[in-house]
């Protein structure tokens, strides 16, 4: 019968183990190359999401050890700290805000906020949104908070962005998957004076 035939052909083909390291190599091979590019992808990403962490810390730190009042060409230069330190490839935006516990309002108050190349900083819903995530402080205690986000891009297949085109006429356009954002928030206590003051000069 032909299924009888069928079955003693699949047991013979199991049991056969002649063949050539080529033709496994051809089988295996695409599947070591892509695991290979995934452990790379997966530990480039790690490695870039623990030096952004740690870049902002080290700015927040930065900060934290300030005694005279800043302003926007320090929050460049720290900006350009944090570039240096990470390893992401894109760029990095910066947000410094300085926020404080009021006695008269029984709730946290925003001194002043920043952001890189003269940026405004956070607004007040963004602000109201955040005081979640901010410590128990005391009466009159302030807090240097450090907003940093940049975008990552995986080193294999880094510039698609899932998008296929035929001449002019685009077919599909999607985000690519592999890509991500990245996103720190870091609070720190002023070391050697209670608030930071921001200068305009």
């Amino acid at each position: 019968m032909p299924m009888t035939r069928f079955l003693k052909r699949v047991s013979s083909l199991r049991k056969d183990t002649s063949g050539t390291v080529a033709v496994e190599t051809v089988i295996i091979f695409p599947c070591l190359l892509f695991c290979l590019f995934a452990m790379m992808n997966i530990f480039d990403a790690y490695r870039a999401k623990s030096t952004t962490e740690k870049a902002a810390f080290a700015v927040s730190d930065m900060l934290s050890r300030e005694t005279s009042a800043v302003n926007s060409d320090y929050i460049d230069g720290i900006h350009a700290v944090l570039e240096e330190m990470s390893t992401v490839r894109s760029g990095h935006s910066l947000t410094v805000s300085h926020v404080y516990w009021s006695i008269v309002s029984n709730d946290y108050e925003l001194a002043w906020s920043h952001s890189d190349n003269n940026g405004a900083g956070i607004s007040g819903a963004e602000f109201e949104n955040m005081k979640d995530r901010l410590p128990i402080l005391v009466d009159g205690e302030g807090l240097l908070i450090v907003e940093t986000s940049a975008s990552y891009a995986p080193p294999i297949l880094a510039q698609w962005n899932g998008t296929r085109e035929a001449g002019s006429l685009k077919l599909e356009e999607t985000a690519n998957p592999l890509n991500m954002d990245i996103d720190t928030f870091v609070f720190t206590r002023p070391r050697f004076t209670q608030r930071l003051a921001w200068s305009n000069g």
